[in-house]
């Protein structure tokens, strides 16, 4: 009798190469063997049914891959490719669409992203397919700043049809997400905050893995800026460590072949690495980064990145692609207006878009406890520099102290 790898096994039943995996070492594939360090399969070995009614991996289920965010799996596995990868999930209608979407969002295509929303919203058939049609809801309310959008996206997310805790977790922590884009960490599930995701399926590891490093990041952010209170812990401290925590899951995401992972951790590893002020390894995350996003037209996920990395990005995406800044740029102030109107009304804030992003990146900063001169060195611009950019703020917003610059920016 044949046998077959554990990558032609996973292609073979949608599923991830670590998935298989995992069942073999279970034992629950018929007649797999391991062979040195390598898992052979017969070829007409079956996929696991179902055991009992806890047990929540199934081939019957709509979606190839257990997570709302296809994007981030394996299906996407080679830089500049993300469209010939569609062709993976021929054959998975609802699937397709959803890969399709997102990655539409990553280029900032937002009415393409509206239209696959509202298929989903109208032709949903499984859980996953409802809590997709909820996530790119929210995304499309961020970018046009509407705040009804945005709670009929949350609302029909509550709608999805749990079977398990396991579903339950992925609702919890998609509404999470989706109050995490606009800086609001309350309604983390504990078990997230401490970044266990043994409960997820293997499936919704990367993207978990990419928004715990945000949330650590927004957590960090708000210590240092003394909005929150961490017994033990100096002002920059966590932002300082956060590179470290970083940098294994962009290692993690390059093994498991996982691009689009990878292009979210190295932006993200690029923000704790200039806020940190390691401004050569800033520089070379986003260095990397745009090559992955340029690869495939990914402008729409630079400008997510924008509003943090500041003018480093702009520099760095000049050297390669004037024609891609200045589409950046352009998107960039869409994706702006729309968030700080969403993120004003929901979390009853007074950010504004009258404060220019250098003024934000110095402003920033000051809060962040630097003094003017190291703000001056970090930025490579003069002391005087500094304190006319936040004297400017503080005009814009009718601050009086620096301190209460934190509730403009």
């Amino acid at each position: 009798m044949g046998k077959m790898t554990v990558k032609q096994a996973a292609e073979k039943w949608g599923v991830t190469p670590r998935r298989v995996q995992e069942l073999c070492k279970k034992g629950d594939i018929v007649g797999a063997q391991l062979w040195e360090r390598t898992w052979m399969i017969p070829l007409d070995a079956e996929y696991p049914s179902k055991k009992n009614k806890n047990q929540t991996f199934s081939p019957n289920l709509k979606m190839p891959r257990k997570t709302p965010f296809l994007d981030m799996t394996d299906i996407y596995d080679e830089i500049g490719n993300a469209d010939e990868c569609a062709k993976k999930l021929d054959g998975h209608q609802e699937a397709k669409a959803l890969y399709l979407a997102e990655i539409a969002y990553s280029r900032g295509e937002i009415d393409k992203v509206y239209a696959y929303a509202n298929y989903f919203l109208e032709n949903h058939t499984g859980f996953y397919a409802i809590i997709a049609g909820g996530v790119l809801l929210a995304m499309c309310a961020l970018w046009k700043g509407d705040i009804d959008l945005w709670k009929k996206a949350k609302l029909h997310i509550c709608e999805a049809p749990c079977r398990n805790d396991i579903d339950r977790d992925i609702l919890d922590l998609s509404l999470s997400v989706i109050n995490l884009d606009i800086r609001d960490t309350k309604e983390f599930p504990e078990w997230f905050k401490r970044g266990s995701f043994l409960n997820l399926p293997a499936d919704a590891h990367p993207v978990a893995r990419m928004y715990y490093v945000k949330y650590l990041m927004t957590f960090a952010q708000e210590v240092a800026m003394e909005k929150r209170q961490q017994s033990g812990v100096e002002r920059m401290g966590i932002i300082n460590m956060l590179p470290h925590i970083v940098e294994p899951f962009i290692t993690q995401a390059v093994v498991d072949k996982t691009v689009m992972a990878e292009l979210y951790m190295r932006l993200l590893a690029a923000i704790t690495y200039k806020n940190s002020g390691n401004q050569d390894m800033a520089v070379m995350q986003i260095d990397k980064a745009i090559t992955i996003a340029l690869a495939d037209g990914f402008l729409g996920t630079l400008v997510e990145h924008r509003r943090q990395l500041g003018y480093l990005l702009d520099e760095r995406l000049a050297l390669v692609s004037e024609d891609a800044l200045k589409k950046v740029k352009t998107l960039h102030r869409q994706l702006h207006e729309g968030w700080v109107t969403i993120h004003n009304k929901v979390l009853d804030n007074n950010v504004t878009t009258a404060i220019t992003m250098r003024e934000r990146e110095v402003v920033r900063l000051a809060l962040f406890g630097l003094s003017d001169s190291e703000i001056a060195e970090r930025l490579n611009i003069s002391k005087s520099t500094v304190k006319s950019l936040i004297s400017m703020a503080k005009n814009k917003t009718g601050s009086i102290k620096r301190s209460e610059l934190i509730a403009y920016i």
